[in-house]
């Protein structure tokens, strides 16, 4: 239990009986600062040092600013033209607006004469089988 709690694998009950003991019973205090020395120094015996001129490179402070002012370099920026530039947008003539609104008002009255005609026709089809149903009553009533 003490090696877990070492390499952090306890689960939340075992570390806090963990610690509750270590509290009570010195012994077990030392065993775990044993335990926490003995694998620390197990884990420094394998550790591979990093080359020494990673660690400098790593430590040096990072500049965002260009530092090589030989050559001219291309900025690593680039600008956002908020002004108004006509020649970038499609022009479209006059007309075509007036084309636009016949066409679209045309076809708002073509709609319109649609649904007109569809409830006209469904009109005279309601009379229609009004009149056969009639006609149909009068020839059962007659006799022949």
């Amino acid at each position: 239990m003490v090696e877990s709690y070492v390499l952090g694998l306890a689960t939340p009950e075992e570390a806090r009986e963990l610690e509750r003991l270590m509290k009570e019973y010195p012994a077990l205090r030392e065993e775990f600062n044993n335990v926490e020395h003995t694998i620390h120094n197990l884990w420094l015996e394998d550790a591979v040092p990093p080359p020494m001129e990673l660690r400098e490179r790593s430590l040096q402070p990072i500049s965002w600013a260009d530092t090589d002012s030989g050559t001219p370099k291309k900025p690593n920026y680039t600008f956002i033209n908020i002004q108004h530039n006509p020649s970038h947008y499609i022009t479209v003539h006059k007309v075509w607006k007036w084309i636009f609104v016949i066409a679209f008002l045309l076809f708002k009255f073509c709609l319109f004469l649609a649904i007109y005609f569809y409830f006209k026709y469904r009109q005279v089809e309601d009379r229609r089988q009004e009149r056969e149903k009639i006609r149909l009553e009068q020839q059962q009533l007659s006799p022949k």
